[in-house]
């Protein structure tokens, strides 16, 4: 028996009947049972293992996400591959002291960057599905989803959030302001 099938399934579910009713099973079917049973678990197994391939693809790729946006971010978008790979490879041979100083200096520029941002309560909307680049993109913005209204709401730079809801022809709309906000 080649794989565990539509037919192999029906068959073993006939022996675990089988046994269950006559209590004791000839030599042959007993065997055919356990060699049913161990073609079900491999089987089982097998669909496991893809499941859990699958789970690692998908951390792979918001990885993969999220350093393409860093790199986008920091406007390297127009460096070729070479330059990228080179200046990569750069970055890998830092010592743990220029890495410490480069973290700060990101984090005086993220802060610099938001204190010029002018953040205003939003809603994206989109025709269909998005994909999952631009709903992590979303999320990570802090948006939520609003299932009454069908879109993301929540706060941010209009700009910033309209350059990420034109990757999926989303649409970005201003909310009034709150009572008292």
């Amino acid at each position: 028996m080649a794989g565990f099938d539509e037919t192999a399934l029906k068959r073993l579910e006939a022996l675990v009947a089988k046994s269950k009713t006559s209590g004791k099973l000839p030599a042959a079917e007993s065997l055919e049972l356990k060699e049913l049973k161990l073609l079900w678990q491999t089987a089982e197994i097998a669909k496991s293992r893809a499941s859990i391939a699958v789970a690692k693809r998908k951390i792979e790729d918001r990885e993969k996400y999220r350093v393409g946006g860093l790199a986008i971010a920091a406007g390297l978008s127009v460096w070729n591959d070479d330059e990228l790979k080179g200046g990569f490879a750069m970055l890998v041979e830092l010592s743990d002291t220029v890495r410490a100083e480069l973290a700060a200096k990101g984090k005086l520029a993220r802060a610099s960057e938001d204190a010029s941002a002018v953040l205003l309560p939003l809603r994206v909307s989109f025709d269909e599905m998005p994909s999952e680049a631009v709903l992590t993109a979303l999320k990570k913005r802090g948006f939520k989803w609003n299932a009454a209204a069908k879109a993301w709401d929540g706060t941010g730079d209009p700009a910033d959030v309209q350059d990420e809801a034109d990757l999926a022809g989303g649409t970005v709309q201003p909310l009034p302001l709150e009572a008292g906000a």
